[in-house]
């Protein structure tokens, strides 16, 4: 159904997606902090008819680029496993494209959860299928729509002998740049062949391979290092990230914040120069190590 005395049509639709701002999460209660964003783009403005008032057919035309704006929106998070949704369904008034909004979500995760999860989230919201101006009174035609998302997040476990002392980075939208994270061995056995993968959810992306770390003793330090990709339409705000570090003993999982920011310095950026040294001192230690090791071997 559209309206017989259009003066134009909007062709465009809203685009909705949803990007997890901590997808680590640790067993018990927890707060789930989703980014709602509104990408959809105004394809084309067509021209029906010059009919009628000029500041009519000058208002229809403002009205109808509301056709990429989402309204009525009614987010609902369902349980996945031992993951419990603890909170009922988020209401937002409107979305208009290029905008986001927080959702929150209390979970409760469950003693034998452990990896990853897909919870559904479930979007039921209005858009305006077409719009008529008669006598400067905007008369909207909405139609309901919905849509399902998938929400991922990755459950760890009681913490185990690694730690991450920092991380340095320069993680901006729009661009791929390398995050470090120095890794240290705070238990009392030698870990062997250990590897660091990226956990990381949209707006993130980061390719596949793995960072090797070598044979961490304890005590010993190491650096990951990954290129990591921020869409573009990336909020400005905390996020929690993890690192999934593999080895002939076993997985361990850590998280870490980063802070995608305009202006100013994270607690992270301001410990640069520390993690500058601490990255000299990984790279002195491990080459004495490995001549140490040589002047054995020829013993």
């Amino acid at each position: 159904m559209f309206f017989a005395d259009d003066h134009y049509k909007a062709v465009g639709l809203p685009h909705l997606n949803a990007s997890v701002a901590n997808p680590v999460l640790g067993r018990g209660d927890n707060l789930l902090r989703i980014t709602l964003a509104n990408h959809g783009r105004l394809e084309e403005l067509v021209p029906i008819s010059g009919n009628g008032s000029k500041d009519d057919i000058l208002k229809e035309m403002a009205e109808e680029m509301r056709s990429i704006d989402a309204f009525s929106i009614t987010a609902a998070l369902e349980d996945a496993g031992p993951v419990t949704v603890r909170s009922g369904p988020q209401h937002i008034g409107s979305l208009p494209s290029g905008s986001v909004a927080e959702l929150e979500f209390n979970l409760s995760v469950g003693d034998e959860a452990s990896g990853w999860y897909v919870l559904p989230l479930s979007l039921d919201f209005l858009r305006q299928a077409d719009v008529s101006v008669s006598n400067g009174d905007s008369s909207p035609l909405l139609q309901p729509e919905n849509l399902s998302l998938s929400i991922g997040v990755l459950v760890v476990g009681t913490a185990g002998p690694l730690r991450i002392l920092g991380t340095k980075s320069d993680l901006v939208p729009g661009d791929r740049k390398t995050l470090m994270a120095i890794i240290e061995n705070d238990g009392s056995d030698a870990l062997h062949n250990c590897f660091a993968r990226l956990v990381v959810a949209s707006p993130f992306h980061v390719d596949a391979r793995a960072s090797p770390l070598g044979d961490l003793a304890p005590g010993a330090m190491a650096v990951a290092s990954f290129s990591v990709l921020v869409d573009e339409n990336a909020s400005w705000q905390d996020y929690q990230l993890g690192c999934e570090i593999s080895s002939d003993e076993g997985i361990n999982v850590l998280s870490f914040p980063i802070t995608l920011k305009k202006t100013g310095n994270s607690f992270w950026n301001l410990a640069v120069p520390l993690l500058g040294m601490l990255i000299v001192s990984v790279f002195v230690f491990q080459k004495r190590r490995d001549l140490i090791r040589r002047l054995r071997r020829r013993r």
